[in-house]
């Protein structure tokens, strides 16, 4: 990832973003899936929702989203 470009970055992201919204469900390995549902739980979300706010929040602090209020 180092080697990629910022714009070429921010596409990729853009990209992967809008097949997270399409998608209906994303499959991850067995200890992401049990961190996501013990978060959902601690945050009152469901599971993609908190996947939701978690992509939204790491965009956010490495500066590739505006800051949402």
């Amino acid at each position: 990832m180092a080697d990629v470009s910022r714009p070429d970055l921010q596409i990729m992201l853009r990209r992967a973003a809008l097949l997270l919204r399409n998608s209906g469900s994303i499959a991850f390995d067995d200890d992401i899936e049990e961190a996501l549902r013990d978060l959902s739980g601690e945050f009152g979300k469901t599971r993609n929702d908190t996947v939701r706010f978690i992509v939204r929040e790491w965009m956010e602090q490495n500066t590739y989203l505006p800051v949402h209020e």
